[in-house]
Order: C-alpha cells, then structure tokens, then sequence
C-alpha cells in the first residue's frame, strides 16, 4: 500500500529502508517493557542417562520468554502496509503472497502457544504442527512457481511431487534446526541477521518482493537483539525462532537456487542439526554418534569448554558471514 504511494517520488530501495526502520524502532519500542501477558521462561532441562532431569540453562529461568510474538507482528503488519499489493517484479502480488503471511502468523502461533504453556508440549505435537504447514508451504509454493531448479551451475526441472516432498523437508527442518540453535544469548538473532541479509544480496533481484521481507525480517531481529545480547532480558522463543526458520526455507526455494540453503544454513544445520541427526540415530538404532560431544553445538562449546555465551554467538556469526561469502561466490561463477 505505501509502496504505491512513495514509489512515484523515491526509489524501491529507499522505501525498503523506510520500511525496515519503521519496524526496527517499533520493535525496539515495544520490546523496551515487555508485555505483562507475556510467559516467563521455565529453564531448559536434559535427562541424563539415569534418567535424572539437569537443569542446564539457569540463566535463562525467569525471564520474559514469547516476545517472538511481538516480533512477528511487527515485521507482518509492517510488511503488509507498504509492500502489499505490490511486487517490484511481477507487480502485483496475489493469494501466494498472503497465504506466506497466514502460514507465518501461524507457524508463531503454535510456538507461541507452547512458550505459554504451563507443560511444555511434546515433541510429536510440534513436529506434527510443523509438518502441517511444511505441507501447506510447500503446496502453495508448487501452485504459484515452476519447479525448476539451479543447482550451482546446472539448471534441471524436478517433478511436482518430488520438488513437495524435498520442499516439506526443507521447511520443517529449517524450522527445527534453527529452533535448536536458539539456546544461547544472541547466536540464533545474530545468525539470522546475516543469513536473511546474504539472501537479499546475492538473489535480489530474484527474490523481489520476498528481499523486502528478508530486510523488514532482519531489523526487526536486531532491534530483538538490543535486549537479547548476553546478559539478555528477554527470549524470542518457540514464537520466533520457528518463524524464522520458515522464512528462511522460503528465501531459499523462492531464490530458485534451494540448495543453497546448505551452505547458508550451514551454522544452524551443525548446532542443531546434528543434534536432531544424533537423537534420531540413538531411537531408530540404538547407537549413540558423538558420544563425547553434547549437542546443540553451543552447549558443548559453553559447558564442556567454557566459552563465555558472547563468544559463542560471535564464533557462530564469524562462521555465517564465511559461508555466506563462499556461497555468494559460487552463485556469481557458477550462475
């Protein structure tokens, strides 16, 4: 809408930047005293192998957890008023555009509903809920873009079928590996900054209207992470982190080069990732990967060898902006 309306006196990028820092200072504003319906963090727990529940995030016990909400409003609302109905590209943007706007309100939701309640909900519960609009994204997708795909050079169609069933893969496991990685101070808000960023800047003209997000997405997160720095006064939570993920997803397959989420991702897919692979591997077969590291990653680097938590989440971004770059790279030379 005020796309529209400013598009006649300035430029895309600079109604871009308007939009971003309008969500930025919203953010900050609204997030500067949490709302009191907000739920409180409960600590985080692991079984050991006697079955014991260890305490093993003290510091995190008490504080406002949920503020992915607000988040998520923000960079929803913001977006909608200035870049709804229009697309730099095709524009006009139609039921595609809004249907990724309902499945992120939702994807919010159920997380947010899980920070709020009293018992945690089960793994089954979430995963299913995440499956559900995997399916759902993935399907709108498919109706409303070819399924051809770049890989690294080399372009090929893959069947409708098949690109649902990889798309479904890759939503839900980019929503639960970065949901993974959101256990310490600034790593998952840091990390998610820089990979939505790298995205606008190597796809731009790609992605569209889909940039834009990435961009109004981004500053919101770093408004977040003013009060989420170590020592942080308040968490995203399930709210946030698993929004993000499937914004992430979504930058991906729409960049037409989906397989670039590998490298892009490749932080959140080793700190968490591997974590879910390992659990997996220890249910379906009984065998214990990594017996000597604990997972996610930033556990083992903060309780096994005592990394300060600000060190950790710059260790995990140092590493984000190298894959970034080398991914940047490999699109520019292999096209």
């Amino acid at each position: 809408m005020f796309y529209n309306l400013l598009h006649p006196v300035m430029s895309s990028r600079f109604i871009i930047l308007i939009a971003a820092a309008v969500a930025f200072v919203l953010t900050l504003l609204l997030l500067a005293k949490p709302f009191g319906f907000l739920p409180r963090d409960g600590g985080k727990f692991v079984t050991d192998k006697n079955g014991n529940k260890i305490e093993i995030n003290k510091n995190s016990n008490g504080k406002v957890t949920g503020v992915g909400l607000i988040m998520v409003i923000v960079f929803l609302v913001v977006s909608s008023l200035f870049f709804m109905p229009f697309d730099q590209i095709k524009h006009s943007v139609g039921a595609e555009f809004y249907a990724y706007v309902i499945l992120m309100f939702v994807m919010m939701i159920t997380g947010y509903l899980d920070d709020a309640a009293k018992s945690p909900w089960g793994e089954l519960v979430k995963g299913i809920l995440d499956l559900i609009i995997a399916i759902a994204g993935a399907v709108v997708f498919v109706l409303n873009n070819p399924t051809n795909v770049n890989f690294f050079g080399a372009r090929f169609h893959i069947p409708v079928v098949l690109y649902v069933i990889l798309a479904v893969a890759l939503i839900w496991g980019s929503v639960n590996v970065t949901n993974c990685s959101d256990g310490v101070d600034g790593l998952c808000g840091t990390v998610s900054v820089i990979e939505m960023l790298a995205f606008t800047c190597i796809f731009s003209r790609i992605l569209g209207i889909y940039a834009a997000l990435a961009v109004v997405f981004a500053f919101v997160i770093a408004a977040y992470l003013n009060y989420n720095w170590n020592p942080s006064k308040v968490l995203m939570g399930d709210a946030g982190s698993r929004t993000i993920g499937f914004m992430l997803a979504l930058l991906a397959m729409k960049s037409r080069h989906p397989f670039v989420f590998i490298p892009m991702s490749f932080v959140f897919l080793f700190d968490g990732g591997l974590g879910l692979l390992k659990l997996a591997v220890l249910r379906v077969f009984k065998v214990n990967l990594f017996k000597n590291i604990r997972f996610p990653f930033h556990d083992h680097l903060k309780k096994n060898l005592k990394w300060s938590v600000p060190k950790i989440a710059i260790f995990f971004a140092i590493m984000e902006v190298v894959f970034a770059v080398i991914t940047g790279v490999i699109v520019h030379v292999c096209g």
